[in-house]
């Protein structure tokens, strides 16, 4: 619990969980992995459920229904959302998120490639490795600008 003492207004206290948007399945910031964890997990399994923190790299700029994020060893790692069923603003490029899905390893196809590209307002990069970490995400939590 974060408390703030105003002098002479008394006092105001959140819950941690308080500095988050919340969006699909109700889910909480406790015993969330690093992001490099969760890419190690996934690269010795199928797929796995995960529960992950990490910083938005971008987010689809036409609805806001898929986004990728920065990962330190620089593994690409692109979410979608659970049965297309909640979508996340387009403004929250670079705040921190915690995600609650499954993970799993895929090499995407040439037209998928280019979907997202064009969805991102990027042209489709002939050359890029199409094999990323994807993640189908039933939970997301994303940090409020005015977390204390």
């Amino acid at each position: 619990m974060i408390c703030v003492v105003l002098i002479g207004f008394g006092s105001a206290c959140q819950t941690k969980e308080a500095a988050w948007d919340s969006f699909g399945n109700e889910i909480n910031s406790r015993s969330a992995v690093s992001t490099v964890e969760m890419v190690s997990a996934v690269n010795s399994s199928d797929s796995v459920s995960v529960k992950f923190e990490a910083e938005i790299a971008e987010v689809c700029q036409m609805k806001g229904c898929w986004m990728t994020l920065k990962s330190a060893d620089g593994s690409a790692v692109r979410v979608t959302f659970k049965d297309y069923g909640f979508f996340v603003p387009k403004d929250a490029a670079g705040k921190k998120v915690v995600i609650e899905g499954v993970a799993l390893s895929e090499v995407l196809d040439e037209a998928t490639a280019r979907h997202y590209a064009e969805d991102a307002g990027k042209p489709f990069d002939e050359n890029a490795d199409l094999r990323q970490v994807s993640v189908i995400a039933s939970g997301v939590l994303i940090a409020k600008d005015d977390q204390l």
